[in-house]
């Protein structure tokens, strides 16, 4: 018979956990789960401490450079998804004219949104380029075909992802575009897409471990660029709550369960991206500083 803590069950509850957590205590909690029998109870409070692992990972599980990769792979994530609510945010609004009369907070809330996310999408993208360049040299240098695709698959899942929009486009678009279940799919398909690209430089973080100065810029680069997207996010809600208050007759935003839902996730990825960038940026300040 299987042990309590080699249920699927059990498995998946410590898969929630970050890697470095793992490696001190998965031995541990198999254990404890083995005494105790394992059950229902016990697994779902253990999936559910693994939020906090991520929030606040114990200090002495990581150095600096290590504790600077960790919160870069979550951040990367973190904010894929962020970017990818925005940008569903301003093609079901912005791009459709939404714009009460009477009421410019909208417009300014527009305006504020796509300058924020313009900058913090070049801050992450100058910040980064230089550790993305080193670890590119070292892949190809170190003949590591699997960290060099890895680093690569940003570019691979976006030229994937427009090529099956433009399918999709062709084959079912008509005078008004694509059909609601259509665009909705073609969201879902852009955010596993974004997943994919973001966890692959996350991956090759993990595993080629670079440290320096690379690093170190990348990681104060993505603190500063999380909060200037947290800008961007306050105005997608500040805009999705007064086409909620002063436009109920647009699209669905006379059923606030739409914009709750969206508000929701924007809040969780937006919380996730800046408790992570934070923790890279102090990490990174600290071995400037050698405090």
């Amino acid at each position: 018979m299987r042990a309590p803590s080699d249920t699927p069950l059990a498995r998946a509850a410590l898969a929630l956990y970050p890697p470095a957590w793992r490696a001190r205590y998965a031995d541990e909690v198999r254990a404890l789960l083995d005494e105790s029998g394992g059950s229902a109870r016990a697994i779902a409070s253990i999936a559910w401490r693994a939020l906090p692992a991520w929030v606040r990972p114990p200090e002495h599980l990581f150095d600096r450079p290590a504790r600077m990769r960790s919160s870069l792979a979550t951040a990367l994530v973190a904010a894929a998804m962020l970017t990818g609510l925005g940008l569903v945010f301003a093609q079901l609004t912005e791009a459709q004219g939404y714009r009460p009369a009477g009421h410019p907070i909208v417009g300014w809330s527009y305006v504020a949104f796509d300058a924020a996310l313009a900058v913090s999408a070049l801050i992450a993208a100058v910040g980064g380029l230089p550790l993305w360049l080193l670890m590119l040299r070292s892949a190809v240098r170190e003949r590591r075909r699997r960290d060099l695709a890895y680093l690569l698959l940003p570019a691979i899942a976006a030229a994937a992802y427009l090529v099956v929009l433009k399918v999709v486009v062709m084959l079912v678009g008509g005078p008004d575009e694509v059909s609601p279940s259509w665009f909705l799919t073609v969201t879902l398909l852009g955010f596993v897409a974004a997943a994919v690209a973001a966890a692959g430089p996350g991956l090759a973080l993990r595993r080629m471990q670079p440290r320096g100065p690379a690093l170190r810029l990348a990681a104060v680069a993505a603190g500063l660029a999380a909060a200037i997207m947290l800008v961007a996010a306050v105005a997608s809600a500040v805009a999705s709550v007064g086409l909620v208050l002063w436009a109920p007759g647009f699209a669905a935003y006379h059923e606030h369960i739409v914009p709750g839902v969206y508000l929701a996730l924007v809040a969780a990825a937006a919380t996730v991206t800046a408790v992570s960038a934070a923790r890279g940026t102090r990490a990174a300040v600290a071995d400037i500083s050698g405090g």
